[in-house]
C-alpha cells in the first residue's frame, strides 16, 4: 500500500467537561454525531487557531447548566500505526461537495450514506454557513452541485480562497485508537489559553 505523508500532530477543540473521558479514550462511536461534513466521526485539524474556534464556538453555544471551559486536546498520530489510505480531498470540488452533501443531508445516526464509509478522511471544512446552505438546498430541491457552489462563497457572495475553509481530519473507526495519543490540552482562562501536559499519556 502506498504511504501518505501524515500530520504528526493534530488538536481538536472541545469543553473541559469531556476533558477526562478523552484521557481515557479519544475514539468512541457513542459520541460521533450524524449531519457532519464527512459523517460520524472523531474531527480534529492540524490547525491550533482552529481547533480554538471550534472550542470557544461549542462554549458560546453550550446549553447545559455548567459554566464551559473552552478546551483544545493536542494530539500525536503515530502514523505508522495507520493501516489504513485515507480518503483526502485536495481542494473543494465538486467530489468533496458531493461527499459533504450526502453526509451533512443526513441526520440518522449509525446510518451512512456512502456505500463503504472511509476510516480516515482529510480535506477542506465547508464554512460556518453550512446548516443554513443545507437547509436552504432541501427547501429549493438543490442539488449537490448548488451546495458546492454556495459552501466556498463568503456572505457577499464572493469566492473564498479555498485556505480560508480550514482543514480536517477526521477519524470515523474506532479501531484507529491506538494511532493516537493525547499529550496535552489547552484550557481558556481570562482570554489566554495556558497548556497542561496530559498525565494520563499512554505509551507508545
Amino acid at each position: 500500500m502506498n504511504r501518505v505523508g501524515l500530520p504528526t500532530i493534530l488538536y481538536h477543540g472541545t469543553l473541559d467537561f469531556y476533558l477526562s473521558a478523552f484521557q481515557e479514550r479519544l475514539l468512541d462511536r457513542a459520541f460521533w454525531k450524524p449531519n457532519r461534513d464527512f459523517g460520524e466521526g472523531f474531527y480534529t485539524t492540524i490547525s491550533m487557531q482552529q481547533a480554538m474556534k471550534w472550542a470557544v464556538h461549542g462554549a458560546k453555544h453550550y446549553a447545559g447548566l455548567q459554566t464551559p471551559t473552552p478546551c483544545v486536546l493536542k494530539i500525536q498520530l503515530l502514523p505508522k500505526r495507520i493501516d489504513v489510505f485515507p480518503r483526502i480531498f485536495m481542494a473543494p470540488e465538486a467530489e468533496w461537495a458531493e461527499f459533504v452533501f450526502k453526509h451533512r443531508t443526513n441526520d440518522r445516526k449509525g446510518f451512512d450514506p456512502c456505500r463503504k464509509h472511509p476510516d480516515l478522511m482529510i480535506g477542506p471544512m465547508a464554512d460556518n454557513d453550512t446548516g443554513m446552505i443545507v437547509r436552504d438546498a432541501v427547501k429549493l430541491g438543490k442539488d449537490a452541485a448548488w451546495f458546492g457552489d454556495q459552501i466556498v462563497r463568503d456572505r457577499r457572495g464572493r469566492k473564498l480562497d479555498p485556505l480560508r475553509l480550514g482543514n480536517q481530519v477526521v477519524f470515523a473507526n474506532e479501531r484507529l485508537e491506538d494511532s493516537l495519543r493525547l499529550v496535552g490540552y489547552y484550557l481558556r482562562s481570562e482570554g489566554r489559553w495556558k497548556y497542561h501536559d496530559n498525565q494520563h499519556v499512554r505509551r507508545a
